[in-house]
């Protein structure tokens, strides 16, 4: 894939199709040939409100086929598409337009005062209407200006890649063969960059293409009947919840019946959620990527291993630490760096284009790469030691009675503790199902070293990872609210109420 000929390509797509549905279920549908007849007019547009190659155009809007389109018309135009997240907020617009330095803000937020160089998803700018002396640079490889907030919930500005952008999009297309037979629905933002991979993707192979917002995409996903999908691992969680609620049919048929695969990787999911997709015969496989580099790891169709995140991609781009820490080299990353970071990039981008993952990881004798946990999420024991929570949570997976375990450490950080969701049927305040799960995990203790055991819990009734409170954006589980959630719920004396 390369972005010289993705217009060319897609303006010849006349029968693939690109569908939208709203919040409120309606639907807009349109070949990918007309999407470029609509990209080429908002290209057109751009230049008579005087963007000019080099030039940043922001945009913070929901999921539409105008999003495409003007993410298109900048690619065409050698603007660069500054995307912006919901929680991201548009104050004073001139204000704004001048802290982010934009030529033009696309956005669909209400209670704006009017400002010429700020135009609805939907709308056509005026004439020269760009901001006069917006800055303009040499784009050179530079594709767009994203945000993620990774698991820390911190917002990080990365510079993307055209060249790192084309090099995943060719090796996505070529392991898991992606064709003008398949059909993909995106319900997560566009402001997120995997999105937007999948959208050229989709729009380089001729594939069908749909958007629906999440609170729609269980509908969506029996009526629009796609091939693949890419999701978090507490959307494949809630999906089985409601195959097994529903009590007929098969869990296939749920999903449309068309799937060839699904992709998790944006946290960890839960072994019993693979294990059953799979006994369903809905092959749902582990990836593993960041926006900074690109993916790193991935099972297939062909060579997958359940509880692994895949084999690496580029073998020979990877290093692990003695201490199992990943780091990643290789000559087209997805992002060249960071930017409005106050320095955080010296930790990640090495002077040798060596990217620091932050992550801990081992390989098996296949080549599999199982990951242990991030570097930042490592607890620090009163003893001296240390341990990756992940890996501690997985040695209690085997208990049925366990919907879901999250390690925190105690308030003292003198022993490990965690907050536990019973299984159905237990209910809130099952004490005696609270009791079997405490004899479980002393069971599972004593096999243990020391500094693994978890000698603390805390219940709750709703799984930490789907509940909204202990999520960052990218809907990944924040371990800092978890722990103080746990602090919060054993009180100032150690082990109370475990």
């Amino acid at each position: 894939m390369n972005f010289e000929e993705l217009a060319d390509r897609y303006r010849r797509h006349d029968s693939a199709r690109v569908v939208h549905i709203d919040a409120a279920g309606r639907r807009r549908e349109l070949t990918q040939a007309e999407l470029h007849a609509l990209a080429t007019e908002r290209a057109g547009q751009l230049a008579v409100a005087g963007v000019r190659p080099g030039h940043v155009v922001g945009i913070r809007a929901a999921n539409s086929v105008d999003w495409l389109a003007w993410d298109l018309a900048a690619v065409a135009t050698g603007a660069v598409l500054k995307a912006f997240p919901d929680e991201m907020p548009v104050d004073e617009p001139g204000a704004f337009l001048a802290r982010h330095g934009l030529a033009l803000l696309i956005t669909d937020a209400e209670g704006l005062p009017a400002h010429p160089a700020v135009v609805a998803p939907d709308g056509t700018p005026g004439r020269d209407v760009a901001v006069v002396d917006a800055p303009r640079g040499e784009p050179g490889d530079l594709h767009s200006l994203v945000f993620s907030s990774g698991t820390s919930g911190r917002l990080k500005g990365l510079n993307v890649s055209r060249k790192g952008t084309e090099y995943v999009i060719g090796r996505f297309v070529e392991a898991f063969a992606i064709t003008s037979a398949d059909r993909h629905l995106i319900f997560l933002p566009l402001a997120n960059y995997q999105q937007r991979l999948s959208v050229y993707c989709c729009l380089w192979t001729g594939a069908d293409l749909v958007l629906a917002p999440y609170q729609r995409v269980f509908a969506a996903v029996k009526t629009e009947r796609p091939t693949f999908l890419i999701g978090p691992p507490v959307f494949y969680d809630t999906v089985l919840q409601l195959h097994r609620k529903g009590g007929t049919g098969t869990l296939a048929a749920m999903l449309g019946g068309d799937i060839r695969f699904l992709i998790t990787g944006m946290a960890p999911i839960r072994r019993e959620t693979l294990d059953a997709f799979w006994a369903e015969e809905v092959p749902l496989l582990e990836a593993y990527g960041m926006t900074e580099s690109g993916m790193i790891a991935w099972n297939t169709l062909d060579e997958h291993r359940l509880g692994s995140v895949g084999r690496l991609i580029d073998p020979d781009a990877v290093t692990l630490l003695p201490d199992g820490e990943l780091l990643v080299h290789r000559p087209a990353p997805l992002s060249s760096g960071y930017f409005d970071t106050g320095g955080a990039q010296d930790d990640t981008y090495r002077p040798d284009g060596t990217i620091v993952t932050g992550d801990y990881g081992e390989l098996d004798a296949d080549g599999y790469l199982t990951l242990l946990g991030r570097k930042k999420d490592v607890i620090a024991l009163g003893s001296g030691r240390k341990v990756h929570p992940a890996e501690i949570e997985s040695f209690f997976t085997g208990i049925a009675e366990i919907a879901e375990m999250v390690v925190v450490p105690t308030p003292q950080s003198s022993r490990l503790g965690a907050i536990v969701t019973p299984a159905p049927p237990a209910t809130p305040g099952d004490e005696a199902a609270e009791a079997v799960i405490r004899k479980r995990i002393e069971e599972v203790n004593q096999a243990l070293e020391p500094h693994q055991r978890v000698m603390s819990l805390v219940f709750s009734a709703q799984p930490l990872r789907s509940d909204p409170r202990f999520m960052t954006a990218n809907m990944k589980l924040s371990r800092p609210l978890a722990a103080a959630h746990f602090a919060q719920a054993v009180g100032s004396t150690e082990g109370a109420g475990a």
